[in-house]
Parts: C-alpha cells; sequence; structure tokens
C-alpha cells in the first residue's frame, strides 16, 4: 500500500482546484486555501477516506482521484 501524506493530498486537491478554477490568480488560490474553511474541508475529507483506503474499501486510485477531485470541485462551489 502506497502512503499518503495530509501534504501530499493538500498538494494534489490544490493542484485541482487550480485547473478547475483558471480564472483565478495563484494568490487568490493560495489565500482561499489557507482559510480555516478550505483547511477544514481538506483535513475533514483526508481523515475519513484515508480510513477507507487503509482497510481497503478504497483503492488508490478511487482515493487519490475519487477524494481529490471531489474535495475540490467543493471548495469551488464553496468558493463561489
Amino acid at each position: 500500500m502506497i502512503e499518503i501524506s495530509l501534504e501530499e493530498f493538500e498538494k494534489l486537491v490544490k493542484d485541482y482546484f487550480r485547473k478547475r478554477n483558471p480564472c483565478l490568480e495563484d494568490e487568490d488560490i493560495e489565500r482561499y486555501l489557507k482559510t480555516d474553511e478550505a483547511k477544514k474541508e481538506i483535513r475533514d475529507a483526508y481523515n475519513s477516506d484515508i480510513k477507507k483506503y487503509k482497510s481497503g474499501e478504497y483503492s488508490y486510485d478511487e482515493f487519490m482521484i475519487g477524494t481529490v477531485s471531489a474535495v475540490a470541485n467543493c471548495l469551488t462551489y464553496m468558493y463561489e
């Protein structure tokens, strides 16, 4: 099983969020993702779904693609 840290997960979410929001400036993205709201959303999703990944309920791809994109999409809607 490949280990995935919260920091790695946050970077992937940020990259996907950036792709979903090409009109936003990098500084706006950085500022938003440092808010308590965004950090909580990322942390809560990671903590919930990493357990499913480690237990075998989620595959690596389900976690890395599904969870990352779901969080980034959620943050997009929360931002707007």
